[in-house]
């Protein structure tokens, strides 16, 4: 600010002095010019003076370029566009409703869409996370067996880690003696720590906690959520006991708020050691057996690329790797066709930094549509507050030509007519934010319940997409 200010005075001084510069050598030449007419030197001079212009004229216009004068004189014009627009509430109040209204529903549909398409994970450097499948050509699921995973895991050069998750599956879990359902996660050691997550409380499962070698530790880690929803956000939870499908886990810690952990709808509600899984569906079976089934594809998993490594790079290595772990993995005690199944699987390589979604796949192209069509009826509620805004310049004429009377040029009536609209569509954006953010959580709730069994909720808190959204809106 203070290297503009400077720049403009300097440029005013400048501007100043040409301008003396320039009377003086007008008038002289005019003055010579006239005393060879015949006229009197005092004639002579008043008569070049008067046709150079109005010299104090050009000063104050010149004066103007002023930062600080400037910023004054938008105040000024700032502080009468709200006169103005108080002076007429009907027309200011249905121009700023019919603008909030158009916005507010514009910026609605694209708040979900950037929670559910465009925002990135609230974790650590999202953008080097990559998930890893398999998956037949008639189903998209992407997952691996366990065996895959440590064949990758052991194998691969392009990730500084690799982390697995069994997840999205609701169960019933007892807290207290209250039987409810929620959503349970089983994860690797490192899930959290390659995430960069922190505790809320008490601490998070580590790679000590996990050992797919031995027994499972039965230890569990509350969601933020879920631990204000069934323990009222007490700190005593740490050591309480919480049954999964009647087993007994340990509770360790609660994660921090807004920790999601891969997805993009909902916080994880109680997450368990990932070899912990066989116990909530054959608890007296053997854990090690079910684990290591090769053709058994339930596993999702991610790794974090190296520096210097892209997508391409690592989608190249990886494919060159499945061949031989397909052929080592393929089932022997298969029929032809079970078999033939197997060895059509395809590796799949994709971005994670957004995360996995169920909703993405099912509700992306109508939630485009219905921004396109919200579109369209914006633009004609700008066509309406246009129409609304001329037939009031009109009825404005005569204190338009008083102004421009009383010396006000034209640049400076447009500009505090363009300030007056400015004002009215600050205004109308304020309240459309007001109403997307209401209006947007409302229609989230309601895709998310025509899903899911226990509580989601898509992050739709405003980010610099939305707030650029709502403002070239």
């Amino acid at each position: 600010m203070a290297f503009l200010s400077r720049f403009f005075t300097l440029f005013k001084q400048s501007k100043l002095q040409e301008i003396d510069e320039e009377l003086h050598f007008h008038v002289d030449m005019r003055q010579r010019a006239n005393i060879e007419s015949g006229m009197s030197p005092e004639e002579a001079h008043l008569d070049a003076r008067r046709r150079f212009g109005n010299q104090t004229l050009l000063k104050e216009r010149t004066r103007d370029i002023d930062l600080l004068v400037f910023c004054d004189s938008a105040i000024q014009d700032v502080r009468f566009a709200i006169r103005t627009l108080r002076k007429n509430p009907v027309v200011t109040i249905v121009a700023v409703l019919t603008l909030a209204l158009g916005v507010g529903a514009n910026t609605a549909i694209f708040s979900i869409l950037n929670g559910l398409v465009l925002r990135d994970l609230p974790v650590r450097n999202p953008e080097q996370l990559v998930r890893v499948g398999v998956h037949s050509p008639d189903d998209p699921f992407t997952a691996l067996s366990l065996p895959m995973f440590e064949r990758f895991l052991v194998a691969q050069q392009v990730f500084s880690a690799m982390f697995a998750w069994w997840g999205d599956a609701v169960l019933n879990v007892e807290t207290d003696g209250a039987l409810s359902r929620a959503d349970i996660w089983a994860v690797t050691g490192n899930f959290y720590s390659e995430l960069g997550a922190v505790p809320e409380i008490g601490r998070v499962l580590t790679p000590g906690d996990v050992n797919l070698r031995a027994a499972p530790a039965q230890q569990a880690v509350l969601g933020y959520g879920f631990w204000h929803r069934h323990y009222g956000g007490k700190h005593d939870v740490i050591g309480k006991t919480i049954k999964i499908e009647g087993v007994p886990f340990t509770i360790i810690g609660v994660a921090r708020h807004g920790f999601t952990g891969i997805s993009a709808e909902g916080e994880p509600e109680v997450t368990v050691p990932l070899n912990a899984e066989p116990l909530f569906f054959d608890p007296p079976g053997d854990v090690q057996k079910r684990l290591n089934r090769p053709q058994s594809l339930w596993l999702e998993a991610a790794g974090r690329l190296q520096p210097g490594v892209t997508l391409e790079q690592a989608r190249a290595q990886l494919q060159s790797l499945w061949p031989a772990i397909r052929n080592e993995m393929a089932p022997a005690d298969r029929t032809q066709a079970g078999l033939a199944h197997f060895m059509a699987l395809q590796l799949k390589v994709e971005p994670g930094s957004k995360g996995s979604s169920l909703l993405r796949g099912q509700f992306s192209k109508p939630l485009y549509v219905l921004l396109s069509i919200s579109g369209v009826v914006l633009l004609l509620t700008c066509v309406n507050v246009a129409s609304l805004m001329l037939a009031r310049a009109a009825a404005r004429g005569q204190e338009l030509a008083i102004r421009s009377a009383l010396g006000a040029s034209r640049a400076r009536v447009v500009r505090q007519m363009l300030t007056e609209s400015v004002a009215l569509s600050t205004a109308g954006a304020l309240a459309g934010l007001a109403i997307a953010i209401w209006g947007g959580g409302a229609l989230a709730g309601f895709i998310t319940r025509q899903v899911f069994i226990v509580p989601a909720q898509l992050n739709l808190s405003p980010d610099w997409r939305v707030l650029g959204f709502t403002a070239s809106a």
